[in-house]
């Protein structure tokens, strides 16, 4: 995963909405990124505390390891919605509040149906 850094502030004023959209995203990806590797470094240390006691509990990792990979899904929806020309999301899951994009029909986290907004 790289990370990447802060964007500049300065953008044309023709798109303020977008302009809002993609900075909450930029804001939003800073964010899980810096919990991403908080939760890599935790997984690691917890591995190898449970190693060098000759202890080691899976369901406990494994719990971890899910948490980990559900930021890493939202890092990969916001780099999604990054990535296309459109750099507004559509609103949040109503089930697990991930970000998604204008005229999505399920989360691509948890299959949750999202309601459409009139006029979208």
């Amino acid at each position: 995963m790289k990370l990447l850094g802060r964007t500049p502030a300065a953008a044309p004023a023709a798109a303020p909405q977008a302009e809002s959209g993609s900075a909450e995203l930029l804001a939003q990806r800073e964010r899980l990124t810096e919990r991403f590797a908080l939760m890599q470094a935790e997984l690691g240390g917890l591995f190898y505390e449970m190693a060098i006691r000759d202890h080691i509990t899976l369901e406990v990792l494994i719990e971890k390891a899910a948490a980990l990979q559900r930021i890493d899904i939202e890092l990969a929806q916001i780099g999604y919605l990054l990535d296309t020309g459109d750099r507004s999301i559509g609103g949040h899951c109503p089930s697990c509040g991930l970000a998604h994009a204008r005229g999505a029909a399920f989360c691509s986290q948890c299959a949750a149906p999202l309601e459409q907004q009139a006029g979208a």
